[in-house]
């Protein structure tokens, strides 16, 4: 999913309010203190990403990768 597509219809929003606001509800929803502290350098480049572009790469593994994790840790337990 897109930046573009997550805020569709909410063009009142700045690139670093929408970014803001995916970054806490990631944040909140990841544990990257624990289970997924290995992908603490992937949540770094889509908070430091600096346009939609850079965001959407970011993100685009990011959730891959907190899937995958999610699975192993599921399959492990």
């Amino acid at each position: 999913m897109r930046l573009a597509e997550m805020f569709d219809g909410q063009d009142t929003m700045t690139f670093e309010e929408r970014v803001a606001e995916v970054v806490a509800i990631v944040s909140s929803a990841a544990d990257f203190a624990g289970a997924d502290h290995g992908l603490r350098a992937m949540f770094q480049q889509v908070c430091a990403a600096r346009d939609e572009r850079e965001f959407d790469e970011a993100f685009d593994k990011l959730v891959v990768s907190l899937s995958e994790n999610t699975t192993k840790y599921l399959q492990s337990a």
